[in-house]
């Protein structure tokens, strides 16, 4: 159990201890993990078109210098987890070298269960104040890339959370706007008016609510807009809107016949020790994921300003718990109590939500509801991490209300109307 540091608003989260690897079988994007899973989503998709696949396994020949050799898409995936980092580097500080001196803005921790069964997603507030790996100071996580580099975040996300990184793959921005630009643009819904102008980043941000098609600068915008009350939390979530976008967008025809471009334009952009294979592997894992299966989940913690600096303070307790359901995938005891569920709805969504009620109480769920004129988008909010992730995906396949709606934990309750969960209805 870690102990909670005196004058907790202040203090860098202390270094947890790593668990024990133990061999379960048990099943539980930002913009680096987005676009990258995104782009292998999108090679496995092409690839496995009977017309086209003989063309991409000579593509992937031809990168890795395999003389011809046919790649088989396999899935020799380890019977431990698997965890991999993934970094969306800003290049401000060094447009020269995207990956030297630069900060890595967006940090997710990206666990693959034994077998590839699941994935889990942690996003890393980018101002967390923790300990840098091999530097007696304390400072805002994104630094350590700046200071060292990839091998240097690793070490610092390892020593922090008490996880192994298995690999690492770290985006620039640049690579981020030229990807979409390459996809033909991404279909999204923007939740609200975002405005914002820094001449001096050369960041323009003018982007209105409603449904849009943006290219890859607006789409760089919308990421890293956060003059709201959320701040960087706020940019977070809106990252995992973003990567359900860019999943349907691979679908689509118009998208999957542009990979053979999107290979050749995106090496430059990308910095990772995994080999092309080996991407390939990951890539004909995630053809077959349901992304709303995907649990995802930001480190709760609380703002706070010392000075001129502002800090993200991690809760020790709340993120231990987040580290052991999504990397270790513990199992939560099953409550003694009656689930206590929440259902926020905009007013186009009534009538669903009146069904949603009805059927959570027919597995006997005691349901509030509220109704709300703005929301952001559709999503089952988890509170309680004592509730399993089990029960939610049961729930998620008998009452059709809550299918296709990706699972988000959420314990420090930014959208919370009853204890347990709260069950998102936007319409978007």
């Amino acid at each position: 159990m870690l102990e909670r540091p005196v004058k907790q608003q202040y203090k860098p989260l202390p270094p947890m201890r790593r668990r024990k690897r133990r061999q379960s079988s048990a099943g539980s994007f930002l913009r680096s993990f987005l676009i990258t899973l995104i782009l292998l989503s999108s090679i496995a998709a092409f690839a496995y078109h009977s017309d086209v696949k003989a063309s991409i396994n000579d593509l992937i020949a031809a990168l890795t210098g395999s003389n011809g050799t046919r790649t088989e898409f396999n899935l020799p995936f380890s019977p431990r987890r698997q965890n991999i980092l993934f970094m969306g580097v800003d290049v401000a500080s060094n447009a020269a070298d995207p990956f030297k001196g630069n900060r890595s803005d967006t940090m997710l921790l990206v666990s693959i269960a034994p077998y590839g069964k699941d994935i889990n997603v942690i996003s890393i507030p980018r101002d967390s104040k923790v300990y840098i790996a091999d530097r007696n100071k304390p400072d805002k996580i994104n630094h350590a890339f700046a200071f060292g580099g990839a091998d240097l975040a690793v070490k610092t996300v390892e020593e922090t959370f008490g996880v192994k990184v298995d690999h690492y793959i770290a985006l620039s921005n640049t690579g981020l706007i030229k990807f979409i630009d390459t996809i033909g643009g991404l279909p999204i819904y923007i939740e609200k008016d975002m405005h914002y102008h820094d001449n001096t980043a050369g960041l323009h941000i003018d982007l209105t609510q409603g449904q849009h098609v943006l290219n890859g600068e607006q789409t760089e915008g919308y990421l890293r807009f956060r003059k709201d009350a959320l701040g960087d939390i706020g940019r977070i979530r809106r990252q995992q809107w973003f990567f359900n976008a860019l999943m349907a967008r691979l679908k689509e025809p118009s998208v999957l016949v542009k990979i053979p471009e999107v290979l050749k334009v995106m090496p430059k952009y990308i910095q990772t020790d995994l080999s092309v294979y080996e991407l390939s592997q990951y890539a004909a894992m995630v053809k077959a994921i349901d992304v709303s299966s995907i649990q995802v989940a930001t480190l709760p913690g609380t703002p706070s300003t010392k000075g001129i600096i502002s800090y993200w303070i991690l809760d020790p307790d709340k993120t231990q718990e987040i580290i052991n359901k999504l990397v270790y995938r513990d199992k939560s005891a099953p409550l003694s109590e009656a689930l206590n569920v929440g259902i926020l709805y905009t007013p186009s969504k009534e009538a669903v939500a009146r069904d949603l009620k009805m059927h959570l109480e027919q597995n006997g769920a005691i349901v509030k509801m509220q109704n709300r004129n703005k929301l952001t988008h559709d999503h089952i909010a988890v509170h309680n991490l004592d509730v399993s992730g089990d029960v939610i995906e049961s729930l998620k396949k008998t009452i059709p209300e809550m299918q296709e709606k990706q699972t988000v934990y959420d314990p420090v309750g930014f959208n919370k109307a009853a204890k347990d969960f709260t069950v998102v209805l936007a319409g978007s």
